[in-house]
């Protein structure tokens, strides 16, 4: 994935957290942790990806799925990153 947008997704996900009501600290700080992953795939120089990056998408599907009902719209982001990281062998 093209760093530029992986760095978009990376943002449209902070100001959606940032805005999101209703979230445990835990979930907060869950949420929070894996942006700030999500920040440093964009931030590395391409290469093959690193052993971790099953870990980023499984835990962003897990993410997803826990948000589906109180928070749609950030659950659907989630979902948008997950199968573009997929679509670009992430």
């Amino acid at each position: 994935m093209p760093d530029e947008k992986l760095r978009a997704v990376v943002d449209e996900i902070q100001a959606q957290l940032a805005s999101a009501e209703g979230l445990t600290p835990g979930t907060r700080r869950s949420l929070e942790e894996l942006v700030r992953d999500l920040g440093a795939l964009a931030a590395r120089s391409a290469g093959p990806p690193p052993e971790d990056d099953d870990s980023i998408r499984e835990r962003l599907t897990d993410a997803m799925r826990r948000l589906e009902a109180s928070h749609p719209v950030l659950s659907t982001t989630l979902g948008n990153v997950v199968d573009a990281l997929a679509l670009f062998g992430l």
